[in-house]
């Protein structure tokens, strides 16, 4: 199994870490809204990535941009047959109505410049995604976490991502973990780590 994370806009690798699992590749993805045109091309450029991977069973984790990211890449290897879970956090569905300005807004205060710098960059970008219709596009199975603290996505806005998923997606509330409720939280890690090992089960089992 190989574990491929993509953080939240503005955010590092760094949000991720920790993140170790046995028997578990875990590779961080990077991006940075300025070398990309569009979130399709991000996605293009993510997907290209992941498909590299020698291992034969894949599994995302996207975290609010990140998220958008996932789905989107996810879209573009799921005829592969090797991707076996999405999990989908704290994001919008891809609605493509994203405002940049208010959640950069809400940020400004408590980052730097050089932060604030690069979390517009990246909101830009998000800002330019035009969406899709829900219409089940995504066919590989699907964990959507949120927090229903959450100051920046609502737990509504989470559960409205069943409608782009082809198989109901699993919900899981991450009680009193804000938007960034990944970091340092063992509650998420061992969600993905009992999930992802169900998954490679049920892979073998197939095989036999």
């Amino acid at each position: 199994m190989h574990l491929f994370c993509l953080h939240h806009a503005g955010g590092t690798t760094a949000s991720f870490a920790g993140w170790r699992f046995d028997g578990m590749h875990v590779t961080k993805l990077a991006y940075r809204g300025r070398d990309f045109r569009s979130v399709g091309g991000a996605a293009a450029a993510m997907a290209e990535r992941i498909a590299s991977s020698q291992s034969g069973q894949l599994a995302l984790y996207g975290h609010s941009m990140g998220a958008v990211l996932a789905f989107e890449a996810a879209l573009r290897l799921q005829e592969t047959g090797r991707v076996v879970h999405v999990f989908l956090a704290a994001a919008r569905p891809p609605s493509g109505m994203y405002d940049a300005g208010a959640a950069a807004a809400a940020a400004s205060s408590t980052l730097s410049e050089r932060a604030r710098e690069v979390l517009l960059e990246d909101l830009a970008l998000l800002e330019s995604y035009p969406g899709r219709l829900p219409a089940g596009q995504l066919e590989v199975p699907a964990t959507v976490l949120y927090s229903s603290d959450d100051p920046v996505v609502t737990a509504s806005e989470s559960l409205r991502w069943a409608d782009w998923c082809a198989q109901k997606p699993r919900l899981i509330d991450v009680a009193a973990g804000g938007h960034l409720f990944h970091v340092g939280n063992p509650k998420v890690r061992a969600i993905v780590a009992a999930t992802l090992s169900a998954e490679a089960a049920c892979d073998t089992h197939a095989a036999l």
